[in-house]
């Protein structure tokens, strides 16, 4: 595996604190009941539109989008890199391989995470807010002139699997993130690892 692409949220940080909270003040503006950790885990679904359209449907997402963004920059929870997070992409850059971001999170979100947390530059080119990354996988492969045999997609929802298979690149699930593992099983993911540590365990195994 010569390329390695990453999502963001659950993948390479645990960012799922306030993405909970803005949620519920969400749900609270509307006066839908709030959900807990594992309930959100259960429901929540990429791309964003379609669990909104079935949590409070008829919403336009625009309106979503601008109460999100308010109450994410509001909430005082914090975001922070998952375990072996750095190393593993450490290991990546130390064996030159190309590393990309595809990610769904709010770009500006993602701009201030990143360099606050100081991953920022270990991304050759970062996609961020992208609605649906089946739309866009193939595009980053063309771009960057990826052989998708030598290029893999690292996330930890079923949206990543997903996205993996139609671009015909390597699918990783990792556990550390929203979906949770019975539904990510599901999705039948070419490798499944706990954490980041396998994932790096496993680029260092002789082909």
């Amino acid at each position: 595996m010569k390329n390695v692409i990453f999502d963001w949220s659950g993948t390479l940080v645990d960012d799922l604190p306030p993405v909970l909270e803005a949620t519920n003040r969400i749900f609270a503006h509307y006066r839908r009941e709030a959900m807990d950790r594992e309930e959100f885990r259960r429901t929540f679904k990429l791309p964003f539109a379609e669990f909104y359209e079935e949590v409070l449907p008829g919403v336009l997402m625009e309106d979503l989008d601008r109460l999100y963004i308010e109450f994410f920059a509001s909430s005082e929870a914090t975001v922070s890199i998952l375990p072996e997070a750095v190393e593993v992409l450490d290991y990546c850059r130390s064996t030159g391989r190309r590393i990309f971001l595809l990610s769904s999170i709010h770009r500006d979100h993602y701009e201030q995470q990143s360099e606050a947390l100081g991953l920022d530059r270990y991304f050759e080119v970062a996609y961020a807010q992208v609605l649906d990354k089946k739309q866009k996988i193939h595009e980053i492969l063309e771009v960057h002139e990826l052989d998708p045999g030598e290029t893999m997609f690292v996330g930890d929802m079923v949206h990543d699997i997903e996205t993996a298979k139609h671009g015909g690149v390597f699918s990783v699930a990792t556990l550390t993130g929203y979906d949770p593992p019975e539904r990510l099983a599901a999705a039948g993911p070419d490798l499944t690892v706990s954490d980041l540590a396998g994932l790096k365990k496993y680029l260092q195994t002789p082909a």
